[in-house]
């Protein structure tokens, strides 16, 4: 099969570093792939089938043009036009859509196009874009408005409203599309987008994210770790990871504040990401963001223990990274955190519930740890290996073809 895949990065991020997986074991299957970009790529082979969409003066104009009409997905019209005339040449046998919302596609002529052509289309959701009129995560707002056209978004002024209606329509046109799948990559978001135009698709899934197991395994010593980051050898270790912490986060900043106040005396806590307010405070290590997998590893292996208090995620891939590491994890029961995390693996607490959080990560603190190591690499092996996920893909490339 000819396989093409359009997403905003190549080997940058997640979904960058998901594409770039597909991408390399789909020719190690014996297809043809090729993989389109706009604005960030990792391509150290030059491949030729690594194509960019756009330039930089498109998307800042893109981003220009949706401050103004809300239209993300909507501008870049020259550029899709060309990269449509790409696919022609191509003559792909099924299209794979993932992130477009980063300034630098316009989703009526593309899907003209796929529609035109009866291109077999698959989208995986990576988080609610898709089927909302303007948002990518409904939940920052208690919102469900997706279920009814995204009417009086929330997220907008009052102005702004009647335009977001109009995109929820206009990206209802996937629809349009003869053969067209939606993949979930938690059940949560599968089910939610089912209640929306795209529960017409043709084939409803969900294929859960993954990670490289084997390169998870190469780690630094505990004591290298806490030296690096100037940690009390003498504590244990709780890590958080989010792309930024902040008091008024949804990622939970200011749970691990108050995290912080009742457990110093007893560990270490360290966030990894961008510091958009929070306050150093005793045991408490703000260290930034980090790109580098590596010093990831080491942090996610040192750790005794990974807390993730976010109020919602469409998968949540770092914390599948920590138990691949033999990390246990305690999280809130809620979206893709209540699928990942399971007896003998950590613990899951009421949703948004601070204080039995606190109360879970301190009866940690009482256990030997060491002794859910090996159950959480070995469930990561089972239900999260690269290899064994990307079949499910081709399959789904497979029976899309197929279907009536």
């Amino acid at each position: 099969m000819k396989i093409v895949q359009i997403n905003a990065t190549y080997g940058k991020g997640s979904t960058g570093t998901l594409s770039k997986d597909i991408h390399e074991q789909l020719k190690n299957m014996g297809h043809q792939s090729y993989v389109f970009w706009a604005t960030a790529c990792s391509n150290p082979q030059n491949d030729p089938n690594i194509r960019k969409i756009g330039c930089y003066l498109d998307h800042k104009l893109h981003a220009l043009f949706r401050r103004l009409d809300f239209g993300q997905g909507f501008h870049s019209r020259l550029a899709t036009k060309k990269l449509c005339r790409q696919l022609s040449i191509i003559q792909p046998d099924v299209v794979h859509l993932h992130n477009l919302h980063s300034n630098y596609i316009h989703l009526p002529t593309l899907y003209r196009y796929l529609q035109e052509k009866n291109i077999p289309t698959v989208l995986t959701l990576h988080d609610c874009w898709f089927f909302t009129g303007y948002c990518a995560y409904p939940q920052a707002y208690s919102c469900k408005g997706w279920q009814n056209g995204c009417k009086n978004c929330p997220a907008v002024s009052k102005f702004a409203k009647r335009k977001v209606e109009k995109v929820y329509k206009k990206k209802a046109e996937i629809t349009k599309i003869e053969k067209v799948a939606f993949n979930g990559v938690s059940v949560w978001t599968k089910n939610d987008a089912s209640e929306t135009f795209l529960g017409q698709a043709k084939i409803k899934t969900h294929i859960y994210n993954w990670v490289d197991i084997k390169s998870y395994q190469t780690q630094t010593s505990k004591a290298y770790v806490y030296k690096k980051y100037g940690l009390d050898p003498s504590k244990k270790l709780i890590l958080g990871v989010a792309q930024g912490w902040s008091m008024n986060d949804s990622k939970g900043g200011s749970a691990f504040c108050k995290m912080s106040n009742l457990l110093n005396d007893r560990a270490e806590i360290v966030l990894v990401g961008h510091n958009n307010g929070i306050v150093p405070q005793k045991g408490l290590h703000c260290i930034g963001y980090t790109a580098n997998k590596q010093d990831l590893i080491d942090l996610y292996s040192s750790a005794d223990l990974f807390v993730n208090p976010s109020r919602f995620e469409t998968f949540g891939l770092v914390t599948i990274e920590a138990m691949a590491c033999g990390t246990p994890v305690v999280a809130y029961n809620n979206t893709g955190s209540a699928e990942l995390v399971v007896q003998g693996c950590g613990k899951l607490v009421e949703d948004g519930n601070v204080e039995e959080l606190i109360q879970t990560v301190s009866h940690f603190l009482d256990e030997n740890l060491e002794d859910y190591k090996e159950r959480c690499i070995s469930y990561v092996k089972e239900n999260f290996d690269k290899i064994t996920q990307v079949k499910k893909y081709a399959e789904l490339y497979k029976s899309l073809k197929t279907v009536d």
